[in-house]
């Protein structure tokens, strides 16, 4: 039989050595899939079931191998390759076999911890996309065809859409006819310019004599890096927009850009590798009274990130963050009954599950009339708005205290801690550098400390708060074998995520 039958409830399967050539040593390895993660209090209890119709078939000898290394548990009783290769007469001028390389490789990589590490993230990635693809399925893809007739357009009555006026034929703008590149001393321009279509409209938005697309780009970035852009109207480059407070700064960014092939990650690497950008936010009261919203940028920029961004570093700061790109939509969390009142119980919203739940918040799902709720400062998507609005109210503060995906991302935050370390003061420091990147002052120490010790001591004398505080969210990270130190450190989580320093870009 196969050993694979040793793992099904017919007793009459199983694997023996019968068929094989009972003068070579066999083996059977039995590891499991996913690594069991324990607690010092905790016992692995192995049980073994010998229920063979064949009483000489049962398990007679066998070892149970536990380690906390990564790679492969269980050797094979094969020799080691290090001995095989001790035993063979080869030279130092002689190459080795290929089989024999290929095992001391396989060797080297099963006993390097850093490969082990890394190749066990890629393989949870992988598994992350396999899933996320999966659940994609067939995407349908609109093709656009150019028609063999133009469809003639009308100018609509009151902008009322049945009722056309005159036809209109497509021109290049009038008021850009300057930059109509059929309009210099062309005796067939006017039959040109009614053949263009929307590939000349776009080459000419990055015409290298247009310098307009590039200027606005480039103030999109400097906006996202310093929170407002060198122009403070980015919807409006035009006579009521204002000036760029750095106008040559602007114009050699956005030569920039068009020089290096519009490559973003460019001009982004260039801005925030900036003495500029890298300048301390913290400010002098004469400074601030002179340049209050730091137009000279004479220091670094202090702002509130965006709700988006809030989110998205929470999940990578504990490790649950599915960067894959593409696919379906996520449905975040989101309070129940939001829906139902907004659409009169027409559509229900259910919480995406499993590792979709924690894909970037970009791919959120955003009904037009109904924003995921956690998206505080959105836009509302009657029109494009490219300004942010960046506030500070006490609602946003209940949402971050409150929202599920900061409790989930905090309670994964704890259990990474009290897996890393068995003192408190360790695991406040593990998760203050995940959290804030550097180290816990005295003073800061001091007041995490007594904050866990005293929600700590609430969840040892109320339990039923501490299976309330845990039991939510997907179900294969509920489980904890010690609760009340699980809630505590998650409530600690919580704490650091909603400090000023976590959202705020400074």
């Amino acid at each position: 039989g196969l050993v694979k039958d040793t793992l099904d409830d017919d007793p009459r399967n199983g694997w023996t050595t019968e068929t094989h050539d009972a003068t070579q040593p066999h083996v059977a390895v039995f590891a499991l899939a996913e690594p069991l993660y324990l607690a010092d209090d905790e016992e692995l209890l192995f049980v073994m079931l010998h229920r063979s119709t064949r009483g000489d078939a049962n398990i007679g000898r066998f070892r149970l191998a536990v380690t906390d290394q990564p790679g492969p548990a269980v050797r094979s009783l094969d020799p080691m390759p290090l001995e095989e290769l001790a035993a063979t007469d080869l030279r130092v001028d002689q190459p080795l076999p290929a089989k024999l390389r290929d095992r001391l490789l396989a060797q080297f990589l099963s006993d390097h911890g850093r490969y082990q590490q890394v190749k066990s993230e890629l393989d949870q990635a992988n598994r992350q996309l396999a899933e996320v693809k999966r659940a994609a399925g067939e995407l349908n893809v609109m093709v656009l065809a150019e028609r063999k007739e133009p469809r003639p357009t009308h100018i609509l009555e009151r902008g009322v859409w049945d009722k056309k006026g005159d036809v209109v034929q497509r021109r290049f703008p009038v008021a850009l006819e300057k930059s109509d590149p059929t309009s210099a001393n062309d005796s067939t321009a006017a039959e040109t310019a009614d053949s263009l279509t929307r590939l000349d409209l776009a080459r000419w938005l990055v015409a290298q004599d247009n310098p307009l697309t590039a200027r606005v780009v480039a103030n999109h970035l400097w906006q996202i890096c310093f929170g407002a852009g060198l122009v403070r109207t980015p919807e409006d480059f035009g006579l009521q927009g204002e000036l760029p407070t750095h106008p040559e700064l602007l114009d050699w960014l956005a030569v920039e850009l068009i020089d290096c092939g519009w490559d973003l990650k460019h001009v982004l690497r260039i801005i925030v590798t900036s003495d500029t950008y890298r300048q301390s936010s913290a400010v002098a009261p004469d400074m601030l009274e002179r340049d209050p919203e730091n137009r000279l940028l004479a220091r670094g920029s202090r702002y509130r990130l965006p709700s988006w961004m809030i989110r998205d570093a929470a999940l990578r700061d504990c490790g649950l963050l599915n960067p894959a790109l593409g696919g379906p939509p996520t449905m975040p969390y989101q309070p129940d009954g939001v829906w139902a009142e907004m659409f009169m119980g027409r559509f229900r919203y259910e919480p995406s599950q499993g590792p979709a739940q924690f894909r970037r918040t970009v791919y959120a799902f955003w009904r037009r009339a109904s924003a995921p709720t956690f998206l505080f400062d959105s836009a509302q998507r009657r029109v494009c708005e490219v300004r942010p609005r960046l506030t500070n109210t006490p609602l946003q503060a209940l949402t971050l205290l409150n929202d599920r995906s900061l409790w989930e991302a905090s309670r994964q935050l704890a259990r990474d801690a009290i897996t890393d370390s068995d003192a408190s003061e360790s695991r406040i420091t593990f998760m203050f550098r995940r959290v804030l990147s550097r180290d816990p002052q005295p003073d800061e120490l001091a007041v995490l400390s007594r904050e866990l010790r005293k929600a700590r001591d609430h969840y040892e004398r109320t339990p039923a708060d501490a299976g309330r505080l845990l039991d939510f969210g997907q179900p294969e990270l509920r489980d904890s074998k010690q609760p009340a130190e699980l809630s505590a450190y998650t409530l600690l989580g919580n704490m650091l995520f909603n400090m000023d320093e976590a959202m705020t870009h400074e």
